[in-house]
């Protein structure tokens, strides 16, 4: 069974905020479903992954072929996985040299963090089995 790619809100508001090209967009869709899960290497990385096991966060980092930028000054991508459903959701994407890796840009590393546990208590709560399952 092969998984179905979603682009939610956030991901697409910040597509739009950050100017990603149609092309960068493109290829993120082409990609996306070639995800494994399975490993971490050094340009992904699982986060975060809920008591069930049914979602995984993973922390992703794409070259930006427009900027002839490797993965090291590309993107970072924040998608997650629903095991359950097959869906790999991307969620949060930024170039990383706007995610505030500098003295100067705490603020926005702090608001990165602050994303993710947003992102980590979300998808907790959705991992509750319902009362009327099982």
């Amino acid at each position: 069974m092969s998984w179905i790619l979603v682009e939610r809100e956030m991901f697409v508001r910040m597509c739009d905020d950050c100017e990603i090209s149609d092309l960068v967009r493109e290829q993120i869709k082409l990609w996306a479903p070639t995800f494994q899960n399975t490993y971490q290497l050094s340009r992904q990385k699982k986060v975060f992954w809920t008591t069930n096991n049914r979602f995984e966060i993973w922390v992703v980092r794409l070259p930006n072929p427009e900027a002839n930028k490797g993965k090291r000054g590309g993107f970072r991508l924040v998608l997650f996985l629903d095991l359950n459903e097959r869906t790999i959701n991307l969620e949060y994407i930024e170039e990383r040299d706007e995610m505030g890796f500098k003295d100067e840009g705490v603020k926005k590393k702090n608001k990165y963090s602050a994303f993710i546990e947003d992102l980590k208590e979300f998808l907790t709560k959705k991992d509750v089995p319902s009362k009327n399952s099982g």
